[in-house]
């Protein structure tokens, strides 16, 4: 006798095969593969000068003026302009970073932008006297002037600074020796004028034996013929005329003080 199958069997039995045929096939795992991240390279940073501690408008700041291919830095100019403000403008309340956002003939209202060549000058008179291991500092007597009229002060491109432990005399001298500079001695004073000439100016200097307060008083050579050297500090040697007025195309008739 034959077994009879129920009939939920039959059902079971056909729909299995079925419903297995019909679910698509594992795929085979596959393996992950690692991502490697692009990593940006950072960028070197600029070779700087030596820092130099700069005293001016009653304030200090330590910074680099200039790269090692003695460029100047275009923050450091912004810097040394607001330490070189007049008197009579205030110190700006935002960063300097903000400030080297902004373009033209001044920083800030009253803050005239210092001609980037002078800190050139600056840099190359620290980097003469520079001891190693000593730290760098000039203080600012007077920067921009904005009543002098005609003056290089006024628009920026002079500047009256000592070198903390080099005697004035020691950087008048160094500073005949860059082209197109002015360079004013002031024996009696406590400071050296440096300033930025045009293109063709050559080495342009003079003697001024005024007292603070007083009226110029030009000279050819210092001492003075009847001063007693002894009492007096010397001007070094000078490759050039002791008294150069020599003025580019351009700038003739201007009065020496304001060189």
């Amino acid at each position: 006798m034959r077994p009879v199958l129920s009939f939920s069997a039959v059902v079971l039995f056909v729909l299995v095969p079925a419903v297995a045929s019909a679910a698509p096939p594992k795929e085979a795992k596959r393996g992950r593969t690692a991502r490697v991240q692009k990593t940006q390279k950072a960028e070197p940073k600029a070779c700087m000068k030596g820092a130099i501690e700069v005293l001016g408008a009653g304030e200090a700041a330590t910074f680099s003026l200039a790269r090692c291919d003695g460029t100047p830095v275009p923050s450091a100019v912004d810097e040394l302009s607001i330490l070189a403000r007049p008197g009579s403008a205030p110190r700006p309340k935002i960063t300097v970073e903000s400030l080297g956002k902004t373009h033209g003939p001044q920083v800030a209202p009253g803050i005239r932008r210092l001609d980037a060549r002078l800190l050139e000058r600056i840099e190359q008179a620290v980097d003469h006297f520079r001891k190693p291991g000593a730290a760098a500092k000039i203080q600012i007597v007077s920067g921009v002037r904005p009543k002098s009229a005609g003056s290089y002060h006024q628009s920026g491109r002079a500047i009256d600074f000592r070198v903390d432990g080099v005697q004035n005399e020691a950087l008048v001298a160094f500073c005949k020796t860059l082209q197109d500079t002015g360079c004013g001695y002031y024996p009696n004073s406590t400071f050296v004028h440096m300033d930025v000439r045009n293109a063709g100016a050559g080495h342009v200097a003079w003697i001024d034996v005024s007292r603070p307060g007083e009226p110029p008083k030009y000279v050819t050579a210092w001492p003075a013929p009847g001063d007693d050297p002894a009492k007096l500090p010397a001007l070094p040697p000078d490759e050039q005329p002791s008294l150069s007025m020599r003025r580019p195309a351009g700038e003739a008739g201007k009065h020496p003080l304001f060189f």
